[in-house]
């Protein structure tokens, strides 16, 4: 079809073609783009996923992939493909003004879910500072990319309930996942090279091993002036340890140079960049689209890739439990901002129960690049990985079942 001599500097364009018939016709929300759709059925399409997936397992266990290159293949995917993939979306995503406040609702039920998150992760966790601050990533923040296409294909939903869930997503929800995450992740990982220790759950709910003492560097230079050494992966930063004996205290304040990588990390540049052209109804050229499209596409096969790269289901009962009671507290947090939505949000019906859905929404798939970039070793990869894939799977269903027995009147 080609691009059009003059209107491609004045008009959207979506790979070629004038973006002026809806976002049901976006390709956010589809493994493949344009005509090859036709062709996949939704259970073609779950199986592209999982072929994906398992060429990623696949090229661990035959060691087809290293370390270094799934670490390089995961910094592109994180660091170049998913903020050309947010840049385009967002800014050719349809918006309704008249729904601005849904943005506004969504940015202080967001941040009264980081509260009882953080608060809830001190409770759970509170004799190791670094699984708190995993605790805090797994039970906040939501992947919505899989509720869009539901909402779409739902009678009484829509493109209408769509939009509502697009300005939710942006107004709260995008500074969780693509901020709050990032911080949390860079303040509490340890940055050591090896994996905290994962030999036993204490009865305070952090992770010990049963045998050897966790030492802070002070001690371990002490044993160093002796003559002696401390087993590998048994040393911790000073600050670590700091917070066992303060779980709430002041060290969990967020560093300034944190809150700074932060802001100007590519993904969440992006995202503000992608609302701002939006708001303002710039065009996005086709000569910028194309490139754009290219450069965001292949993130969701890379993402599935490295999902079967770092899934492991051998995991010990400690991490199913830490697991389960991480996932426990995210559901439960969501429940409860899900009846304070339904009973006090004033809003419509059919906005109400758009956002009760969001709410339901599996954590989000950056959070296997945010462990792995900020030091938490192998063994919560692996723990983040189960555990996203666990969410996915039950937040599909619950949301399936659940709009099917609601009636937006």
């Amino acid at each position: 079809q080609g691009y059009r001599a003059m209107p491609v500097l004045v008009e959207r364009f979506r790979n070629g073609e004038d973006v002026d018939v809806g976002p049901a016709a976006l390709d956010d929300w589809v493994p493949l783009d344009g005509a090859a759709t036709s062709w996949i059925t939704q259970s073609g399409a779950i199986v592209l996923v999982l072929s994906l997936m398992g060429l990623g397992f696949l090229s661990r266990e035959l060691n087809l992939c290293s370390v270094e290159l799934a670490q390089r293949v995961r910094r592109t995917c994180f660091g170049f493909f998913l903020p050309a993939f947010l840049l385009r979306h967002i800014w050719l995503c349809r918006l309704d003004g008249e729904l601005y406040s849904v943005a506004a609702w969504s940015l202080l039920v967001h941040g009264l879910w980081f509260l009882l998150s953080h608060r809830g992760s001190s409770l759970l966790q509170p004799n190791d500072r670094q699984l708190r601050g995993w605790t805090m990533l797994m039970s906040q923040g939501c992947m919505n990319s899989f509720l869009y296409p539901l909402l779409l294909s739902t009678d009484g939903f829509g493109e209408k309930s769509l939009a509502c869930a697009v300005l939710w997503d942006l107004g709260g929800n995008m500074w969780i996942c693509q901020f709050a995450l990032f911080a949390i992740a860079a303040n509490f990982g340890h940055g050591a090279d090896g994996p905290i220790s994962m030999a036993a759950n204490d009865e305070n709910g952090g992770i010990q091993d049963e045998e050897e003492h966790l030492l802070t560097d002070g001690e371990a230079t002490e044993l160093a002036a002796v003559g002696e050494s401390p087993k590998p992966g048994i040393v911790k930063s000073q600050g670590t340890l700091a917070s066992a004996a303060k779980p709430f205290a002041s060290c969990d304040l967020m560093p300034r140079e944190v809150f700074m990588d932060a802001l100007t990390q590519p993904v969440f540049v992006c995202c503000l960049v992608g609302f701002f052209l939006n708001w303002t109804q710039a065009s996005l050229p086709g000569a910028l689209d194309l490139p754009l499209w290219a450069c965001g596409e292949p993130y969701k096969a890379v993402l599935y890739f490295l999902v079967g790269y770092h899934a492991d289901h051998r995991i010990g009962g400690g991490q199913v439990w830490i697991l389960t009671r991480a996932l426990g507290m995210r559901y439960l947090i969501s429940v409860v901002i899900m009846l304070l939505v339904y009973v006090a949000l004033p809003l419509e019906l059919l906005y109400r129960q758009t956002v009760i859905l969001t709410l339901l929404s599996p954590s989000s798939s950056y959070l296997i690049h945010l462990v792995a970039e900020h030091g938490y070793g192998q063994d919560m990869l692996k723990l983040t990985v189960c555990g996203s894939f666990a969410s996915t799977i039950a937040s599909t269903f619950a949301q399936a079942a659940l709009i099917g027995s609601m009636d937006p009147g």
